[in-house]
């Protein structure tokens, strides 16, 4: 275990008794259980009384819920330490950020890692790779310009040797780049996710490998109409490439390749304002055939300061998207488990995080009320757990005004 001054710290056992253990895969809560935490893991989750050695601590769970450690699956972070440690005050234990400055991102990743910061863990891309925007476009520390397959091929080379853990694809992209991305990024054995080019569809996109389709870009450009307020108001119902049938089929086989969905739909409330009820109300008509497709999806927000500037809280906008994920049609458990089981088993991680489970890494969050119940309880947050220590809570002062008045801030 790693102390807050970098240094190494005996280990030490956490026991939270009583508490209600949140099983996110079978949809329920188990009564009254024992969690034991020893070190950086969960030793065991039972009904069994536990001793607290000397220099052990515990935490009285009754009449709270004990839930693993939410993961927001889109964010631009951008090395903001602040923005990070408000995440992991909201109950963010791990976030996936989707395309910056890779230098300043793992250069705060690195204190986080050995202690010297407290925030998520974080799994990165690094620059996104896009198509120009103009004939004097060019790349920088945020994005790498892209104008042919040789570069492509050549980004991607790049982006492994700095060590980023996949690769994020943009808008612009020629077709032709987009495949050499895509033949680079297999061949190095490396996750691409992000956007579908317009020389692209999703269908395509999939097939070449892309892991996961963020926003609504699982859907083709022909039927973004499915989200135009003018097309909803005038009462026509879509055409046929765009209707059930199409669309189900689309997502079936978006499902079969194991292609996931991350719709970050809550961000289009700052991104498009006038557009967000119809937005939403595409969504939301679109969910049931989701569900029935097998398609998986991944809570995320799109966070950055730049959607902080229109209103977007970090930490507070991921509570937002189970909420409106569960307004659109998703059940509370389908909800939960996009922001913990899901993200784990995406990243490969299901073997340590994800649930609460004996040999799991302890990264917990502990409820004042069951979320089964009211998927808004995932904002009632008594105390987060990262890697066995409690770092928000109970004598811990870390962040805790901040979180609460963005929370009230930004409630749907």
């Amino acid at each position: 275990m790693i102390g807050g001054d970098g240094s190494a710290s005996p280990e030490t056992t956490l026991v939270v008794n009583h508490v209600a253990v949140v099983d996110v895969l079978n949809g329920i809560s188990r009564p009254d259980q024992t969690v034991v935490i020893r070190g950086p893991r969960i030793e065991r989750v039972d009904r069994r009384e536990a001793r607290v050695p000397r220099g052990g601590r515990i935490l009285d769970g009754t009449g709270k819920y004990v839930v693993p450690g939410l993961w927001d699956m889109h964010v631009h972070a951008g090395g903001d330490e602040r923005a990070l440690q408000t995440m992991l005050a909201a109950g963010i234990t791990g976030v996936r950020d989707m395309g910056g400055d890779f230098a300043k991102l793992a250069d705060v990743r690195r204190r986080i890692d050995s202690g010297r910061s407290n925030g998520p863990r974080i799994v990165a891309a690094g620059p996104t790779l896009r198509g120009p925007k103009s004939p004097m476009d060019v790349s920088d520390a945020e994005s790498l310009v892209i104008r042919t397959p040789d570069e492509g091929r050549r980004a991607v080379e790049t982006l492994s040797m700095w060590g980023v853990d996949f690769v994020k694809v943009h808008e612009d992209l020629s077709r032709d780049a987009f495949r050499a991305i895509a033949d680079a990024a297999r061949a190095k054995g490396m996750p691409f996710v992000g956007h579908v080019p317009a020389g692209v569809t999703p269908a395509e996109a999939s097939d070449l490998g892309e892991l996961s389709l963020e926003h609504l870009e699982f859907v083709p450009d022909s039927c973004m109409l499915l989200f135009s307020p003018e097309a909803r108001a005038g009462g026509a119902g879509p055409p046929e490439a765009c209707g059930r049938s199409a669309m189900a089929a689309l997502l079936q086989h978006l499902a079969q390749n194991g292609t996931w969905l991350d719709p970050t739909i809550a961000s289009f409330r700052y991104w498009a304002p006038p557009q967000w009820e119809a937005i939403f109300g595409g969504f939301r008509d679109l969910t049931p055939t989701i569900r029935r497709s097998g398609v998986r999806i991944l809570a995320g927000t799109d966070w950055s300061d730049s959607l902080q500037s229109r209103g977007a809280a970090p930490g507070a906008s991921l509570h937002d998207e189970l909420a409106l994920l569960v307004e659109a049609g998703f059940s509370t458990a389908e909800a939960l488990r996009s922001a913990t089981s899901n993200p784990a088993r995406f990243l490969g991680l299901s073997k340590t995080l994800g649930t609460v489970e004996a040999g799991k890494a302890a990264d917990l969050l502990l409820l004042d009320a069951d979320p089964f119940q009211d998927i808004r309880n995932t904002r009632r947050v008594a105390a987060v757990i990262r890697d066995g220590r409690i770092v928000h809570g109970p004598g811990v002062p870390l962040a805790s005004r901040s979180f609460s008045a963005a929370s009230k801030r930004a409630a749907p």
